[in-house]
């Protein structure tokens, strides 16, 4: 039986400047602005649920500015400040009652306004080349979030009835560094990143199937805590090898480490974090003419287990052969598990 029926309507205007001053030809200066109007409007269409209707209105200015050095023309350094601002979605302004939630969430009930998310991020960091065949990249950089948006559960992951809420301050800080070379025909590029992504605020969710919970079913996350599914450490590489004018060969290293799974948003579950994962793959293309390439790539090649998401829950299936048991019941880690290994071959064609 069909129980909602809505329609959302949204607006979005901006009007922005951006002036770059040189001071000498080295140095120069950016400064930017741009001020954003939004509005979303959300409507019962059933004549059945009167609570649905809402009319939400987001205005902001958010400034930047940004400073750049160039002493030579194989060196760049900069340094960034800017704020920015994302307005709730209409499934989040939609789905945002703790008292009515969702269901997961794909079903609109009452609107209460949410508060939009402003960015402020610092950056600073330098480019450059080495020679005619490298060239590499850095930045450290520091994202904070205002009144981030939380995809919470209202009864535990066992549940399908989730809400979104205003849960204060996250950030996202770390560093960035990239190169690439070139030594005749191997090619090899690199980055690692490293992410620091944390809660900076203390408020409290449901989340029965975290062992850490209390009485209530209720866990609290208080500054410091990771955010869930975010890996603090990645790492890239790529390697390009050309065993003919026409034959390539390639291949793709990733690593990322640890993550915690969502629910464990206090970072206290018992069953801790997830696993990283090491990941090969492999590419290779032909160019049987000018407009004909054949390629084939090999991912996962070593058939690596891996999960690259998880969420707490409960299991009903602990039953002989994993049927329902209702009166046994245990709370478990959900897992988002990656690809097996996969082969593809195939043939492009480009006309002129």
């Amino acid at each position: 039986m069909q129980q909602t029926d809505a329609k959302t309507r949204n607006e979005n205007y901006g009007i922005y400047f951006s002036d770059t001053f040189s001071f000498t030809d080295e140095w120069s200066l950016t400064v930017a602005g741009r001020y954003n109007w939004a509005r979303t409007v959300i409507g019962d269409e059933s004549g059945i649920q009167p609570l649905l209707d809402g009319r939400h209105v987001f205005s902001r200015f958010n400034p930047a500015v940004g400073i750049n050095w160039n002493p030579t023309s194989y060196f760049t350094a900069y340094a960034t400040y800017n704020e920015g601002m994302r307005t709730p979605t209409s499934i989040e302004l939609a789905c945002a009652d703790p008292n009515a939630p969702c269901s997961l969430p794909n079903n609109f009930v009452a609107d209460p306004s949410l508060k939009p998310v402003i960015s402020k991020t610092f950056e600073v960091g330098a480019r450059g080349c080495i020679g005619s065949n490298a060239t590499w990249s850095a930045a450290v950089y520091s994202t904070t979030l205002d009144d981030d948006i939380q995809f919470v559960s209202s009864e535990g992951a066992s549940s399908t009835l989730v809400f979104f809420q205003n849960v204060g301050k996250t950030r996202r800080q770390g560093f960035e560094v990239a190169g690439r070379t070139q030594w005749g025909p191997l090619g090899v590029s690199a980055s690692y990143s490293y992410v620091n992504a944390t809660y900076r605020s203390t408020w409290t969710e449901h989340g029965a199937s975290n062992s850490s919970a209390n009485s209530s079913g209720n866990i609290t996350v208080h500054p410091g805590d990771r955010i869930p599914g975010i890996p603090a450490n990645t790492v890239k590489v790529r390697l390009d090898y050309a065993a003919t004018p026409k034959w390539n060969i390639g291949t793709n290293l990733t690593y990322r480490n640890n993550i915690f799974a969502r629910g464990d948003e206090n970072n206290q579950d018992v069953n801790r974090t997830v696993a990283g994962y090491f990941l090969i793959d492999l590419d290779t293309t032909y160019n049987v003419t000018k407009h004909l390439q054949a390629f084939g790539s090999i991912q996962n090649l070593l058939n690596k287990r891996y999960a690259s998401f998880a969420i707490l829950g409960q299991n009903f299936f602990n039953g002989p052969n994993h049927t329902f048991a209702p009166d046994a019941v245990t709370n478990e880690q959900f897992l988002g598990l990656g690809a097996p290994r996969g082969f593809w071959v195939g043939l492009r064609y480009a006309w002129d």
